[in-house]
């Protein structure tokens, strides 16, 4: 299984998007490859999700089968589970050499996840310009309700009745 681990300053990164850098580890073959994590100005432009864009294409780039975590926010865990990649937690380890696969717990669940903090509990307004459909990086729509006077003309207009 080929594992990738978010890494800040050699340790496990307490937080999976915003690891400088990810460990990838082939369990079978035990090949390990270094990638550090660059965005582009475009995917800086598109709000907190581009980074997270560019870090899903890499993992699927590099056929990564399983992620290890600290912490993870719900859009970019959603994310994963929605692309079949495998989700496990870490405790805290000083010394990444000494991380083993019996050390890890599956995730599979959302109730893991942290909730998002770019998020609203509002309806995200859409995708369809930016084809991001996961993680949301639109301001949320506003919910207004109209005034009863309003209501009470566009229902005799409509001729709707309650």
């Amino acid at each position: 299984m080929k594992y990738a681990l978010p890494i800040q300053n050699q340790r496990l990164s307490n937080h999976f998007s915003k690891a400088p850098q990810f460990l990838l580890f082939d369990s079978q073959t035990g090949k390990q490859q270094w990638l550090d994590i660059e965005v582009t100005e475009e995917a800086r432009s598109e709000h907190h999700c581009g980074k997270k864009k560019t870090l899903l294409a890499l993992l699927k780039q590099h056929q990564v089968d399983a992620v290890v975590v600290r912490n993870i926010g719900q859009s970019m865990l959603a994310s994963l589970f929605s692309s079949g990649v495998k989700v496990f937690s870490s405790p805290a380890i000083h010394d990444i050499g000494n991380l083993s696969t019996t050390q890890l717990t599956p995730v599979t669940d959302m109730n893991y996840a942290r909730p998002s903090a770019h998020k609203s509990a509002k309806p995200c307004a859409g995708h369809s310009a930016c084809g991001h459909q996961d993680a949301c990086c639109h301001k949320p729509v506003d919910n207004t309700k109209l005034k009863p006077r309003t209501l009470e003309k566009l229902q005799r207009v409509l001729k709707i009745h309650r």
